[in-house]
């Protein structure tokens, strides 16, 4: 009894660092899926909305504010994107940075858009995804993971983005 108490001990023992290993693996995998998601609030009044909403569509999720001279020429770009989608397959969805819903509320008066937008005005879920210019956008799958992300605007670039969101549809539909 007693060997087998201490063989016991000695497995355990052995296998801590493991299990330690593991756990803080796990630990950072949920840390990192909890840095990419938000729940915020819709600038019509709708409701809040996560990430997980669109779950099983692709989306283009676009950071953006009022003060942002590139966000004036995205923002009715994303809107042409938007419309020439599928709703069931893919989604633009925008988070506003400006930290008065008044200033986003002028700016689409004059830029108007129909995908959802989403206010943020202290700036927690661009600090979670790490935005660094404005705008920034992030191409994600029908899981929510990032596949692709965007940093500043040019119109330019827009022939990518439409290919890079073709290349995500395609690959959903073959399946």
């Amino acid at each position: 009894m007693r060997e087998q108490s201490r063989l016991v001990a000695g497995v355990r023992a052995s296998a801590l660092p493991g299990v330690v290993l593991v756990a803080f693996l796990s630990l950072c995998a949920a840390a990192e899926a909890q840095q990419k998601t938000f729940r915020l609030p819709q600038l019509d009044g709708a409701g809040e909305l996560t990430l997980e909403d669109f779950h099983g569509k692709v989306v283009y999720l676009d950071f953006w504010a009022s003060w942002c001279g590139p966000c004036r020429k995205s923002l009715p770009l994303y809107e042409a994107l938007y419309q020439g989608h599928e709703p069931a397959q893919f989604t633009v969805l925008a988070i506003n940075l400006d930290e008065d819903k008044e200033d986003a509320v002028r700016f689409l008066q004059q830029h108007p858009v129909s995908y959802p937008v989403l206010l943020d005005p202290q700036g927690v879920s661009a600090a979670d995804w790490q935005v660094k210019v404005m705008p920034s956008s992030f191409l994600l799958d029908g899981s929510g993971a990032v596949v692709k992300e965007y940093a500043g605007f040019e119109e330019s670039h827009l022939e990518e983005i439409r290919h890079d969101i073709q290349v995500l549809l395609d690959g959903r539909n073959s399946h």
